[in-house]
């Protein structure tokens, strides 16, 4: 039999043994549900980084890096595109500026300073053609205020439009300029992209723009073309977003519908020059079929959840608790006709809380916890008074001192008198 340190030395094993054990148990019951929904290589997808999710729940059918923070390039428009409809009435008056205006080799309207539109107007100059000097031109009139120069007015809409990112709880993204052309420390994730695009999904106003094959502005000036050529080809397409330049590579963003049920895809850096659309198309229809066989079979959720907070709320919140004043802004939005207010187009947030486990990461956890027991009732039998001698036929028993409290490292072990001694 093991002598005193042999046995003392062997009753820290046992319970080292088990705090592994209840480790492995909150790894396997927490982690199991995320692995279930990981990458599907059957799909094929070359794009780096990619997610496919239920528009409504945020259930995540497929995605790989869908965390990593990538460089988006033109999908920054669909966030300018929600802080210009939250700041501006459609027929509020733009007047183009000099510091509107790009790249020669930006995607862009085309205008000159001093041209007059409409906020709704250059939203379809933005999200169509994807636009760049559109997306500045709204931001900057957006963000002005009396006095204000033209860059101040800019980093004054920027701040919004992160704050609310903030409040949403999207942590990997952070907007530098409004249209996304590459600068360093701009930046999303394939999830922040779904996240936002859920939310999105609650504006008419938006809807409308980014499923538009067409749009003329009121003079006749100018006519915009949706550049996204899955409008003309996918069945099914409620609209999307595209978007490239060096840093970000081929990046597109679609929504799609059937049976009244919508999906979301995101793909980013992908591979031109049909590869991209390609990986998006799939996404969806893979995306659509998991959907419908969940609706069929009644099957719950299995694995990670896209969600955001509501940002009104937080902003609520957030006002209420430094005792401010609560109402409406000076300058709103103007309210949508109702004939423009499909109730499909309302995705519901899902507040943000700690992710539980399903069915079968409490199988994998309960497997686990028997271990545990089993392993913890073997070190109490090896203890029991009268089952530990050294080679003299000296015995030991445990005994609850300070040190062993403290430590967690169980009983220690010390001699017991017999009638040997």
């Amino acid at each position: 039999m093991p002598a005193p340190s042999a046995a003392a030395d062997w009753c820290r094993r046992a319970h080292g043994a088990v705090l592994l054990a209840v480790v492995l148990l909150v790894a396997v019951a927490v982690w199991t549900p995320l692995a279930l929904a990981q990458e599907v290589p059957e799909l094929q997808i070359t794009s780096t980084n990619y997610i496919a999710i239920d528009a409504e729940t945020g259930e995540i059918y497929a995605q790989r890096g869908a965390h990593e923070r990538r460089a988006e390039a033109s999908l920054t428009k669909v966030f300018t595109a929600i802080e210009t409809i939250e700041s501006l009435p459609p027929d509020a008056p733009v007047i183009t500026s000099e510091s509107d205006l790009v790249s020669e080799f930006a995607s862009q309207v085309g205008f000159a300073p001093g041209e007059h539109f409409t906020v709704e107007e250059l939203l379809y100059g933005m999200m169509l053609p994807s636009g760049n000097d559109a997306a500045r031109a709204l931001a900057r009139t957006a963000g002005a205020e009396e006095g204000a120069t033209d860059e101040e007015a800019l980093n004054r809409f920027l701040a919004r439009i992160n704050q609310r990112i903030q409040n949403m709880g999207l942590t990997d993204t952070h907007l530098v300029v409004p249209d996304g052309w590459g600068v360093p420390g701009h930046y999303t994730s394939a999830y922040d992209l779904a996240a936002f695009m859920m939310y999105a999904l609650r504006y008419p106003r938006f809807v409308k723009a980014f499923s538009t094959l067409t749009y003329e502005t009121a003079d006749g000036s100018y006519e915009f073309r949706n550049n996204n050529r899955m409008l003309r080809t996918y069945d099914g397409i409620v609209g999307g977003k595209t978007g490239y330049d060096d840093d970000a590579g081929w990046c597109l963003i679609n929504v799609a519908q059937r049976n009244g049920r919508r999906v979301i895809a995101v793909t980013m850096n992908g591979v031109a020059p049909d590869d991209w659309y390609d990986d998006n198309r799939v996404l969806l229809d893979y995306a659509l079929d998991q959907q419908a066989l969940r609706a069929g079979t009644g099957a719950s959720v299995p694995g990670e959840i896209v969600r955001f907070r509501d940002p009104d709320a937080a902003t609520i919140l957030a006002m209420g608790s430094a005792g401010g004043a609560i109402g409406q802004p000076a300058l709103r939005a103007a309210p949508e006709p109702p004939e423009v207010q499909p109730a499909a187009s309302q995705a519901v947030p899902v507040p943000a809380k700690p992710l539980g486990v399903n069915g079968a990461g409490w199988i994998a956890a309960l497997v686990v916890a028997a271990a545990l027991i089993a392993v913890q009732g073997f070190a109490t039998w090896r203890l029991r008074p009268g089952r530990l001698r050294n080679g003299a036929g000296k015995m030991f028993r445990a005994t609850n001192q300070p040190l062993a409290a403290a430590t967690g490292l169980g009983p220690i072990l010390e001699p017991v008198a017999t009638a040997s001694d």
